[in-house]
């Protein structure tokens, strides 16, 4: 349990006047952490989506093939392959 959580906890127990407060706290705390968690995997598929793109660059499929293979655009992989290389 982390700090913040073991304070909140505290405060629940000892001040019934702010639980409310304390609740809400505690609500915030869990949805920042679970935005955290959401943004974490998709910049996670993200990365492994341009290492799969670079990968098969590397191996001599054309930007075009890659682009039909994954159903996107063949300017989204540019734009992606550019990116990570600046």
């Amino acid at each position: 349990m982390t700090k913040n959580k073991e304070l909140l906890n505290i405060y629940q127990k000892s001040e019934k006047s702010d639980v409310k407060v304390c609740r809400a706290l505690d609500e915030m705390f869990e949805e920042s952490t679970n935005r955290g968690i959401q943004l974490g995997i998709k910049q996670g598929i993200e990365l492994n989506r341009l290492e799969v793109y670079q990968t098969m660059l590397d191996k001599g499929f054309s930007v075009k093939a890659i682009a039909s293979i994954f159903s996107v655009s063949e300017e989204l992989i540019e734009k992606l392959l550019v990116k990570d290389k600046q």
